[in-house]
């Protein structure tokens, strides 16, 4: 089986692979106002994002995916859902009494989720989510950046690319485990525009990005690490 590979560029993907429902048609929704604060956002589950900032890893992250992103658009008047890294639905936002999602593939006359937002939260339901800079916030947070290893400089920079390597251009951090058994988070070092990636196990220590041989025993599934072959140090 092929490997999976996800990549947190997910807006071309995930919201076209939507929660299927008996209808197509989509629902007829009041005109609102958009929620002050919400246009042009993304927010992560902030459950999430603490043990991500606690941790460094979307492996141990991986209890809080169920329920992981929300982003709007420039009107807030839909959103978009998304489901441990790779499931997605779109809603029609309306604003009340509190910010109301209605689901746009099956009409009905009540919203599937509804909150508010205060203090910088954004609660749905039972979920309180936190804004962030975009849907690339781990690469962000953690990878964006110079390094050097065995003396020479290597960039990570935004869009999955990479420079300094001649194996690799391009980088992409797993982020959606549900299938895959591993104990280490994984990380894929490949050529942009090829399927010709290689993945790695990666632990950050200090300063340096460990990076491990990864022994697949089935394909995109269960696998383990191996002996460490290289480290990134962060300038």
């Amino acid at each position: 089986m092929k490997k999976l590979v996800v990549v947190l560029a997910l807006s071309s993907v995930i919201f076209a692979c939507s929660k299927p429902s008996s209808q197509t048609e989509t629902t007829s929704v009041p005109e609102a106002t958009a929620p002050t604060g919400l246009g042009n956002s993304v927010w992560v589950n902030a459950r999430y994002l603490q043990t991500i900032e606690e941790t460094k890893s979307p492996l141990k992250a991986k209890i809080y995916a169920d329920t992981v992103m929300v982003s709007f658009n420039a009107a807030a008047d839909t959103a978009n859902m998304v489901w441990n890294f790779h499931e997605g639905s779109s809603y029609a936002v309306k604003q009340g009494d509190s910010i109301q999602l209605f689901n746009t593939y099956e009409e009905k006359p009540t919203p599937e989720f509804a909150g508010s937002l205060m203090n910088n939260t954004l609660t749905l339901g039972n979920t309180a989510f936190k804004r962030v800079e975009g849907i690339d916030f781990i690469e962000q947070k953690f990878w964006i950046g110079k390094y050097t290893t065995n003396g020479k400089p290597i960039e990570l920079k935004a869009n999955n690319e990479l420079t300094g390597m001649e194996s690799a251009d391009s980088y992409h951090v797993w982020v959606d485990y549900v299938t895959t058994q591993t104990d280490i988070d994984l990380i894929d070092l490949g050529k942009q525009g090829t399927d010709n990636s290689k993945t790695y196990g990666y632990k950050f220590e200090g300063n340096d990005i460990v990076f491990y041989e990864f022994i697949w025993a089935e394909d995109g599934l269960i696998g383990k690490a191996g002996k460490e072959v290289f480290r990134w140090k962060k300038q």
